[in-house]
């Protein structure tokens, strides 16, 4: 049996049910080839990240380890639908997750497609999404999603996933021997999108040896000719968050000449294959 539930916002919050024996949401026909999660990785159309195991997670909710009963939740009374955070329908074992923005609660006159249209005034409407923002199959024990972003107000602590160096951690990398900053460049000027690339390069970083490192700064040096290299010192000269960009990717060896061609290209995104 499918059930379109609601959960509601504050102290007093929880789920309520809104509509029953309606199927809500399609079951995808590509959720087949998961990508475990990275930031850094752009989806094709026909893909989702996934969490396995995901009951184990701390940013898992109760709701799903708990056998689903439906005479467990009261109706939700039109006085809560103002308090809605988000949507979840329940389909025979399957969770379809909706978060509910603003832009998703319509007040305006409508009327609906029929031999006998009525105008409605007052009357605001939600509206459901064609896919939902997360799918959760219990008997597999896997979530699926595909924007982080987008379901990170529903799985508190779930934001964990998306990496981002912090303020020390920003200043620690930009202090390293093998960057001089210029133009009064700083880790205060450093955007979310390079954040996340040098807690990447980190990480990256230190699974170098030292002939490894020295030579990732050749690589950069071959196709980011552009970037200011200083032979003496070994360092490169970061002046603004374009060029710091270009020098994480080159960590990341986004880097890449195609066999036929010859032709230098940047990876959008990368996953080990």
């Amino acid at each position: 049996m499918n059930h379109l539930l609601a959960k509601t916002k504050g102290r007093n919050g929880g789920f309520f049910k809104v509509i029953s024996d309606e199927k809500i949401f399609d079951f995808p026909d590509d959720l087949d080839n998961p990508i475990e999660y990275n930031s850094d990785y752009k989806l094709e159309d026909d893909e989702w990240f996934a969490i396995k195991a995901f009951s184990e997670k701390e940013y898992c909710i109760e709701f799903l380890t708990q056998r689903f009963i439906s005479t467990d939740y009261n109706q939700l009374s039109v006085n809560n639908y103002n308090k809605i955070d988000y949507l979840c329908t329940y389909q025979t074992g399957i969770y379809y997750f909706q978060k509910l923005s603003l832009s998703q609660i319509i007040r305006k006159k409508y009327f609906s497609f029929s031999e006998a249209p009525t105008l409605v005034k007052n009357d605001p409407i939600i509206v459901i999404n064609d896919y939902p923002d997360a799918i959760y199959i219990k008997a597999d024990d896997i979530l699926y999603f595909k924007k982080l972003t987008s379901i990170t107000a529903i799985f508190k602590g779930i934001d964990e996933l998306y990496k981002e160096a912090t303020q020390e951690e920003t200043e620690a990398f930009l202090g390293s021997d093998f960057i001089v900053l210029d133009n009064e460049y700083s880790a205060d000027k450093v955007k979310k999108a390079n954040r996340k690339r040098i807690a990447m390069a980190m990480e990256t970083l230190q699974r170098f040896t030292q002939v490894e490192r020295s030579d990732i700064f050749v690589y950069i040096r071959e196709y980011c000719t552009d970037l200011n290299f200083d032979e003496n010192d070994e360092n490169f000269t970061i002046s603004d968050e374009e060029e710091l960009k270009k020098l994480l990717y080159g960590i990341e060896q986004r880097y890449y000449t195609t066999r036929q061609g010859d032709e230098k290209r940047l990876a959008n995104s990368v996953t080990t294959i």
